[in-house]
This record gives C-alpha cells, structure tokens and sequence, in this order.
C-alpha cells in the first residue's frame, strides 16, 4: 500500500516538475523560486490514488497543466496590453 502512494506521489511530482518547467521556459521566465506547487501535485496525487483511484494521478496533471494553460495565457494577454501602453506613450 506504501509503496502505490510512494509511486503516485513520485509520478505526480515527476510529472508537475516537468510541467511547471515546460510552462515557465514557455512563459519565458528565467529565475524563479523552488516550485513548492509540485510537491503539493505530487501529495494530491498519492494521497487521491491510494484513497480514491489510481486515475487521479493523470486527472490531477491533467487540472494542473490547464491551469498552467489559463495562466500562460493571461500573462501573454498582460505582456500584450503592457507593450501596447508602452507604444502609445
């Protein structure tokens, strides 16, 4: 039983680093601060798959890589509206 958490929660992490890497290099960031948001993606995944079923884990990437898609796009959506103030001035 330990061991499924353990996994879950190592794909759940696993899985939100690369998500959270791939949305930052999208969204061109170049430092940024321990991603303490995969650690808590990787314990809703181990915890919702060894109390729940195995298919949160895909379900949980699956929300956190749409709100990353939500934010990615109100950020470019802000950095549109930024350069189009700068230019008017």
């Amino acid at each position: 039983m330990f061991i499924g958490l353990l996994v879950h929660f190592i794909i759940g992490a696993g899985g939100g680093l690369v998500l959270f890497l791939l949305f930052t290099r999208l969204s061109g960031e170049e430092k940024f601060s321990f991603p303490s948001g995969v650690i808590i993606v990787g314990i809703a995944c181990g915890v919702l798959a060894h109390f729940v079923s195995p298919w949160a884990t895909p379900a949980v990437l699956t929300l956190y890589a749409l709100a990353n898609v939500v934010e990615l796009q109100r950020y470019r959506a802000a950095q549109k509206a930024v350069d189009q103030t700068s230019r008017q001035k």
